[in-house]
């Protein structure tokens, strides 16, 4: 895009795009119009004082209204599984303690897991994801960081070089993370060959790796590899009667894995 000089452009190019991804990136807007990171600085400090957006550590997010965590559970967890993911949340939220340090991936159940926290305080929180960034900025507590890259917008999450390069330069306590496949053997797989690589970081880089998926993804094995059984420390799941799944689990336990069990 050619130079932008004048602010007012500038701006109206920042809340177009913030209408359209509901979050925007300081990086990415310095790229796309051709200035530097500290004019866009300025740029959403001004947007901020106008209440047109709220700024985040990297950026910015829209500034609609601050959803109960009700009405945001509700609109999360519209899923075939819901009832699963929402006790398989609610057990994994006991492991998030005040003054935490969190990665936190995109995905239904460890956004729910970040609702059901509510009452810890003084989280430090790094997501890929825009619409769990945009549920958890309001909190004044909460230092909220986005991971900088390209938008999957199907997903509003985001992934790449970029995203992969900044996820490495934290060092979390916990992480966070869900599956679409989870298996002793097969490991741990995702259906998103997006955000695969970004996956394999986080996991890289937290002290305590809790995998939040319901037991229908127990013995499966999905598209795209991220990592064996032991990248996991904890694995929060739902319990159950199938045979099949509890040997499965049996052989994940045997790997060294904690196994927790919603009610």
């Amino acid at each position: 895009m050619a130079v932008m000089g004048k602010q007012t452009e500038r701006m109206n190019w920042i809340l177009q795009k913030l209408e359209m991804w509901g979050a925007v990136s300081v990086s990415d807007l310095s790229t796309e119009l051709n200035t530097s990171v500290v004019t866009i600085r300025k740029d959403l400090k001004l947007l901020e004082e106008q209440g047109k957006l709220s700024r985040v550590a990297g950026g910015a997010v829209s500034c609609r209204k601050q959803r109960e965590p009700e009405a945001a559970m509700e609109q999360v967890s519209g899923d075939i599984n819901r009832e699963l993911k929402h006790a398989v949340a609610k057990k994994a939220s006991q492991f998030i303690e005040d003054g935490d340090s969190l990665i936190i991936t995109c995905g239904v159940t460890p956004h729910l897991t970040a609702l059901y926290a509510e009452k810890r305080r003084n989280l430090k929180i790094v997501t890929d994801s825009l619409i769990i960034a945009e549920d958890l900025c309001r909190r004044p507590d909460y230092q909220v960081i986005i991971l900088g890259g390209e938008i999957y917008t199907k997903e509003s999450f985001v992934h790449g070089r970029d995203a992969v390069c900044q996820a490495n330069r934290y060092m979390a306590d916990k992480a966070i993370v869900t599956m679409d496949g989870v298996d002793a053997a097969a490991g741990l797989t995702t259906l998103r060959v997006e955000g695969a690589d970004t996956l394999k970081s986080i996991l890289a880089r937290a002290r305590m790796r809790i995998l939040v998926a319901d037991v229908t993804k127990i013995g499966l094995e999905s598209f795209c590899h991220v990592g064996g059984i032991n990248d996991a420390d904890i694995l929060v799941t739902n319990r159950t009667e199938d045979e099949e799944k509890l040997a499965i689990l049996g052989r994940i336990a045997a790997a060294g894995v904690t196994i927790e069990y919603a009610e």
